[in-house]
């Protein structure tokens, strides 16, 4: 079983309260793109679960691949062996803010219960998802959505074909890290269904970024300079909305050769 395991940007990011669980409360708007990660899964014998990658930088058995197989083999432990080889070839950069790793966790999820016929209900996958990250959710619901509480409370949404420039610093931010540095001050109020429109690329993750990353500051002033540029998630990728495809090429030959750029486009469903 192949998988295509997509990439999403966060078209806008508001950080309100930090929660007494240590998660936070947002506001975001999870876009989808077709930038893919591939994911194989194959029925092996004995009751284990293998794992192996293109990418040195993915633990072998700590990582949100193996962990949703073993969360969804004790969820329908019984009498069968559960097992599973799962080959990640990885194209979204790692710790990029494009939620690679919980789009891996979601793939693995949806395609293991098929595989091993678990049978299990949309609302039990979210339910374990959740158990995995709050960014999982939005990848099982399959639709690009505005998500509340940590993330998990979405709302399907669509909006017309976009088309965006990554650019990818090769800084690798961890989430947990970032959100244990912020501090809540760089906010907007709200941001709803209403008038998130208005607040497209913004994201209280910028200000902190830039104080501790020179490179992403100046690449956001060089995108903003010929058109616009957002963080993604809690970085280090950026990028910038167009309504056609030229659009983004054309600002992409103002980007050093020395970071990876990728020109993709928006997907109301996965």
């Amino acid at each position: 079983m192949i998988l295509r395991s997509p990439a999403k940007i966060n078209l806008f990011l508001n950080i309100i309260k930090k929660r007494n669980d240590s998660y936070h409360n947002i506001e975001t708007y999870f876009q989808f793109v077709n930038l893919y990660d591939e994911i194989t899964l194959d029925a092996i014998t004995g009751s284990k679960i293998n794992f192996s990658s293109n990418s040195d930088l993915i633990c072998d058995d700590d990582n949100l691949c193996v962990k949703a197989a073993k969360i969804l083999k004790n969820y329908v432990a019984g009498g069968f062996d559960y097992n599973v080889s799962i080959k990640l070839s990885k194209n979204i950069p790692i710790g990029g803010g494009l939620g690679g790793g919980s789009s891996n966790a979601a793939s693995v999820l949806l395609g293991l219960n098929d595989l091993w016929k678990c049978d299990l209900k949309k609302e039990e996958l979210l339910s374990l998802g959740e158990k995995l990250g709050s960014d999982v959710p939005v990848f099982i619901n399959g639709f690009s959505a505005y998500g509340e509480n940590t993330g998990n409370q979405l709302t399907n949404y669509s909006f017309d074909k976009k088309y965006f420039l990554i650019v990818d610093p090769g800084i690798h931010v961890s989430s947990k890290i970032m959100y244990e540095k912020y501090e809540i001050k760089d906010c907007i109020k709200r941001i709803n269904l209403d008038n998130m429109h208005q607040n497209i690329g913004f994201n209280s993750f910028e200000n902190l970024l830039c104080k501790e990353n020179s490179e992403i500051k100046d690449l956001l002033q060089i995108l903003r300079r010929f058109g616009n540029g957002s963080v993604s998630g809690s970085g280090g990728c950026l990028f910038s909305m167009f309504d056609d495809e030229d659009g983004a090429k054309n600002i992409s030959k103002h980007i050093s050769d020395k970071y990876r750029t990728y020109i993709v486009h928006s997907l109301n469903r996965i």
